[in-house]
């Protein structure tokens, strides 16, 4: 699965702006000049999403995490931040080839889980560098400390620009065969960022349909109203199987030899009805 998003996002844009060429779907008939356009408004769910519990192994604390929405295949690290500023460290999380990670993570620890201490889960696995900032954290453990506990991701730029959020608008015209993707969100790192029309779900990511030309966020992380538009789309929307994701870096930087990178990280996403 992860070969077949790899090959599709390093082939390049399919369709850039309005004036691109979206491949042809000629396995459908041609709707009736006058049927009437379709329109699905979609909120952008910040990524990853999932949720994290406390335990005990020999004595050791352990976090057992569940999660979907990583990078394919990626690795990262994981740690108990401490009130009084030193951290637990666990071993890595990585995810399986759709982005979904399910697993217990070891630590050698054996004091207390301190009150107000609070876990983060890190972009890669290293200690320094775009690696080591935060892309989701808990809020601060209080007084049920191994009862199981929400995630909430943050954009790993800095400083922070607010809460991530969005919502989408698609628009598919059978007399004009064009599908258009509105885009408007806020807390993202300022300048481009890949965007993809998947086939799969925001829980089982799966290979590229249509590639966005980036979209780009201004110096306060907001992104009003971007506009692409896919011509020669001779197929509507259809009632499930496609997700719209937003990652955080550019279609420049989201690949390497083929591999994803780093940048790679969706950031938000919406299934699409």
């Amino acid at each position: 699965m992860l070969a077949a998003v790899l090959a599709l996002a390093a082939a390049g844009p399919a369709v850039a702006g309005t004036g691109g060429t979206a491949p042809r779907d000629t396995s459908h008939p041609t709707p009736a000049p006058h049927a009437a356009a379709t329109r699905d408004v979609l909120r952008l769910h910040p990524m990853p999403e999932g949720t994290v519990r406390f335990g005990r192994q020999h004595g050791r604390l352990t976090v057992h995490a569940a999660l979907f929405g990583l990078t394919p295949g990626s690795a990262h690290g994981v740690d108990l931040q401490l009130p009084s500023g030193g951290r637990v460290r666990f071993s890595p999380l990585t995810a399986n080839s759709v982005g979904r990670a399910h697993a217990a993570l070891s630590s050698h620890y054996t004091g207390p889980l301190p009150a107000r201490s609070w876990l983060v889960i890190r972009m890669g696995t290293g200690s320094r560098g775009v690696a080591a900032n935060p892309i989701a954290v808990t809020r601060l453990l209080g007084g049920r400390p191994y009862q199981p506990h929400r995630l909430a991701a943050v954009e790993a730029g800095r400083p922070s620009r607010g809460p991530l959020r969005g919502h989408a608008v698609l628009t598919y015209s059978p007399s004009r065969h064009t599908l258009t993707v509105t885009v408007s969100a806020s807390g993202l790192t300022p300048g481009p960022h890949a965007a993809h029309i998947h086939l799969g779900s925001c829980m089982r990511q799966g290979p590229v349909k249509y590639m966005l030309r980036d979209l780009v966020a201004g110096p306060r992380g907001h992104l009003v109203h971007a506009v692409r538009t896919f011509r020669h789309v001779m197929a509507p929307i259809p009632a499930h199987g496609w997700y719209l994701n937003i990652h955080q870096g550019s279609s420049a930087t989201i690949l390497s030899n083929g591999q994803p990178t780093i940048f790679f990280r969706p950031l938000l996403c919406a299934n699409i009805h």
